[in-house]
């Protein structure tokens, strides 16, 4: 996770662990961030990212998350995985 003004990066290949630990330190932090920005170099290695980011935009619709707003990923491993964004 890295931290630039008002945007939070982060790995698309965070373990479960790590994601957890991410939930951990952006719930007390997600007024104060207003874009989440996901690198997707490597490989998504849990669907609890992509979870814990829709949780995020629906708790707090204003944030900014273009990873989950485009709606699909490209995956080595996977394959096209696609998700339904709501407003």
């Amino acid at each position: 996770m890295e931290f630039d003004g008002d945007t939070l990066s982060i790995d698309i290949d965070m373990s479960i662990d790590e994601v957890q630990e991410f939930e951990d330190f952006i719930r007390t932090r997600i007024e104060y961030i207003e874009t989440i920005d996901v690198n997707e170099q490597g490989e998504l290695k849990s669907s609890a990212l992509i979870a814990i980011l829709a949780s995020l935009k629906k708790a707090r619709p204003e944030i900014k998350i273009p990873f989950l707003e485009r709606g699909s990923l490209t995956s080595k491993t996977c394959g096209t995985i696609n998700w339904i964004c709501y407003d």
